[in-house]
């Protein structure tokens, strides 16, 4: 009787740890800098986001269903950047970063199981699943990609598909980060 409740006991140990070590994300890990590329100009930095000022940026001005994507990060620390990536325009590639900490998980998970209307899944890169979101109220040359990685929400708006890879080249230091040049 006694080895069936320990054997139990450690059971439940077991299971507690993994789910604490696969939900767990180390605060260090949760930088908005981390992807933002080096050269890129910091528009917007707060870890508590006034989400009517960020309405007024260019991009979400044209953009009648903006609520919709900034819902959902309001307790989140937020960086909003222009990065020159040369997209076909030659448009800035505007830029945002959420840190969503362990919520990310049921995030990715939601939006792999029942996403939202307007989103839908691309092709991943590398390891990092990666949506698109399309409204008729975007611009045409807004197209949004995001991604969710290292309890991070990283999301590009532009016209060059290859601009959200770009930002997780650098979250993964193949590139210069904003936050290493920063330290």
């Amino acid at each position: 009787m006694i080895r069936r409740w320990m054997v139990a006991a450690l059971t439940l140990l077991l299971a507690f740890s993994v789910i604490g070590w696969i939900v767990y994300i180390p605060p260090a890990a949760l930088e908005p800098l981390a992807p933002v590329p080096a050269h890129a100009q910091i528009i917007y930095r707060s870890n508590t986001p006034v989400w009517s000022v960020l309405k007024k940026f260019p991009v979400s001005r044209d953009w009648k269903n903006a609520d919709r994507f900034f819902q959902g990060l309001e307790k989140s620390p937020l960086t909003v950047a222009t990065v020159s990536l040369g997209g076909r325009d030659r448009r800035d590639t505007w830029v945002a970063v959420s840190a969503l900490g362990p919520r990310a998980l049921g995030v990715q998970w939601q939006l792999q199981f029942f996403p939202p209307a307007g989103i839908k899944p691309l092709r991943s890169y590398g390891a990092w699943p990666v949506w698109q979101y399309s409204d008729v109220s975007l611009p045409v040359w807004a197209r949004v990609r995001f991604s969710i990685a290292e309890g991070l929400l990283i999301c590009s708006i532009s016209d060059d598909s290859h601009d959200l890879e770009y930002l997780l080249d650098t979250l993964d230091g193949r590139r210069p980060s904003a936050e290493r040049k920063r330290n």
